[in-house]
């Protein structure tokens, strides 16, 4: 992939994170506490799986 695609990816992967980061905080306030400590704790034990499970 060219350099000038590869920015343009990175640019488009940062956007669509923010939108990602922008949604889950609308979702954040309508949730408990206790509700988004489930989800906190869902979204750690998914990145811990992810990095266990990655290719060496």
């Amino acid at each position: 992939m060219s350099e000038k695609n590869s920015d343009n990816k990175t640019k488009a992967d940062a956007v669509h994170i923010s939108d990602g980061l922008a949604k889950l905080h609308e979702v954040a306030e309508l949730m408990t506490e206790e509700e988004l400590q489930q989800k906190a704790d869902e979204a750690k034990q998914a990145v811990e799986d992810a990095k266990n499970n990655r290719p060496r």
